[in-house]
């Protein structure tokens, strides 16, 4: 998985670069969001040429060990423990797809972040952010999850 993984990184320094967080922990730490935030979206894992299914399998796998967490089609702002799953296109990265959780309580996707950082830690800085999308993801697609 290491090699599939080695993406998020990068994508966590262009994030930086454009302004989109304020600061980035190093590598193999995830940036949390507020832990109140309504409407957080978790950037789990990115690849280049990557084998999705794989990914997801993997992001599955840590969901399956916590029975409190459900899977949800779209989460709802203010609830936890729901979460949602939609894979991007990563704007200026051809080729690079991003595996995004979505909470409507940040501490949600801040506990999910830290799961699969600790599950697979060659996965990179997971990034979690309270908002909006970020705006270099693009073409949401559904998750195979």
């Amino acid at each position: 998985m290491k090699k599939v993984w080695l993406v998020l990184g990068s994508l966590g320094a262009m994030a930086a670069a454009m302004g989109v967080v304020q600061s980035t922990d190093a590598a193999g730490k995830v940036t949390p969001a507020v832990d109140n935030c309504m409407n957080a979206h978790a950037v789990l894992a990115a690849s280049k040429g990557g084998d999705s299914a794989v990914i997801w399998q993997a992001i599955d796998g840590v969901m399956r060990v916590r029975p409190h967490w459900a899977k949800v089609s779209d989460y709802e702002p203010m609830v936890a423990q729901k979460i949602s799953f939609r894979q991007y296109s990563v704007k200026w990265g051809e080729g690079i797809t991003a595996y995004v959780a979505h909470c409507g309580h940040g501490g949600t996707c801040n506990q999910l972040a830290e799961a699969v950082l600790k599950a697979y830690p060659d996965i990179g800085s997971p990034v979690v952010y309270c908002g909006q999308v970020p705006y270099f993801l693009d073409n949401p697609s559904s998750a195979s999850i």
